[in-house]
C-alpha cells in the first residue's frame, strides 16, 4: 500500500493539515494542557485518516485493504507521517495500537453506506463510529487509563450526539452522493426520502426533520454534559469544547434548518471561538468551585 511521503517534523504535517481554518482542531487546541497538544494532534490525525477511508475510496475491496494497511501501520509503526508523529508526540505511550481496533471495525461498516430502520440503530451506529476517539482522546488525559463505565459512557455518548449533528447538517449533500442515514421510521413519519432531498423537494418536511433530528441530539448533549463531574469535565475539557462546536451547529441548524440546502454550516466564525472560550471559562470556574482545579 502506497503511503504519503514522510517528513522530517510529523508533527508539523499534522498540524499543517489540521490547524487551518474551519477545522474545529484550529479552535480548540489553544485550550488543551499545552503537554499534550502535539499528541492531540497527532492523535487527531490518525483518527482523521482512518475515518475518511470509506468516503476517499470508491472500491470497496480498496477500501477494506486500506483499513488492514492501517492497522499494520500502526503494529509495525511504519513510516506514515500521522503514524509517526502519534510515536514521536507521546500518544502512542497513552492510546497504543490495538485502542484503535475499535475505530477500525466501526470504519468499515460505513464502506457500504449502511441503512437503518429505527432510531436506535442509527445512534448506536453513531456511537460506534465516533465514540472511539473520544475515548481514545481520553487515555491521553488520563495518562493511559481507560475511562471509568461512567466516564466513558458520557464521553462516547457526546461524541455520537456530536456526530449526529454533522449528520444532520450534511444530510442534502450525502443524499446527492446516494448516503442516507435517515432511518425508516422517520422517513415514514416525515413522508421523505433520499431522492426527495436529493432532488432540493424537501421544503417544510425537511426543516421538521431536521429541527427533530438536532433538536434530539441536542437533548442528549445535555444530558451527557450532565453526567460528567466538574473535574473530569475539566479534564477533558478540549474534547467538551469540540462537543460544543457541534453543539453551536445544532443551534444554528435548529434556527434556520434550511440553510442545509444552501450551505455546509461549519465552525470558524467569530462567534464559534468566543462560544468556546466561554465554555472553557465555565469548566474551569466549575473545577475550581468544587475540586480545586487550576
Amino acid at each position: 500500500m502506497t503511503t504519503q511521503p514522510s517528513t522530517d517534523d510529523p508533527v508539523a504535517w499534522c498540524r499543517s493539515r489540521l490547524l487551518v481554518p474551519g477545522h474545529p482542531l484550529a479552535i480548540t487546541l489553544p485550550y488543551a494542557p499545552p503537554e499534550h497538544a502535539d499528541a492531540i494532534v497527532a492523535l487527531s490525525a490518525v483518527v482523521g485518516e482512518i475515518a475518511a477511508v470509506p468516503g476517499d475510496v470508491s472500491d470497496p475491496e480498496v477500501a477494506q485493504r486500506k483499513l488492514v494497511w492501517w492497522r499494520q501501520a500502526l503494529d509495525d509503526q511504519l513510516p506514515h507521517p500521522a503514524v509517526q508523529a502519534w510515536l514521536q508526540s507521546g500518544a502512542a505511550e497513552h492510546a497504543r495500537a490495538p485502542d484503535f481496533e475499535p475505530l477500525i471495525e466501526a470504519v468499515a461498516t460505513e464502506i457500504a453506506p449502511p441503512r437503518f430502520e429505527r432510531v436506535e440503530a442509527l445512534d448506536l451506529h453513531c456511537r460506534e463510529l465516533a465514540g472511539p476517539g473520544a475515548l481514545l482522546e481520553a487515555r491521553l488525559m488520563n495518562a493511559g487509563a481507560a475511562p471509568g463505565a461512567a466516564e466513558a459512557d458520557a464521553l462516547a455518548g457526546l461524541a455520537a450526539s456530536g456526530y449526529r449533528i454533522r449528520i444532520v447538517r450534511d444530510l442534502v449533500l450525502d443524499a446527492r452522493q446516494d448516503r442516507w442515514l435517515v432511518p425508516l421510521e422517520l422517513q415514514a413519519e416525515y413522508q421523505l426520502t433520499r431522492q426527495h432531498v436529493a432532488a432540493g423537494e424537501g421544503g417544510r418536511r425537511l426543516d421538521a426533520l431536521v429541527r427533530h433530528m438536532a433538536g434530539d441530539a441536542m437533548v442528549e448533549i445535555e444530558r451527557h454534559r450532565q453526567a460528567l463531574p466538574a473535574q473530569q469535565a475539566w479534564r477533558h475539557r478540549h474534547f467538551l469544547l469540540r462537543v460544543e462546536l457541534d453543539r453551536r451547529i445544532g443551534r444554528k441548524l435548529l434556527a434556520k434548518p434550511a440553510r442545509i440546502a444552501r450551505e455546509r454550516v461549519a465552525p470558524g466564525k467569530t462567534g464559534d471561538a468566543v462560544a468556546v472560550w466561554r465554555r472553557a471559562r465555565a469548566l474551569r470556574k466549575a473545577a475550581r468551585k468544587n475540586f480545586g482545579g487550576s
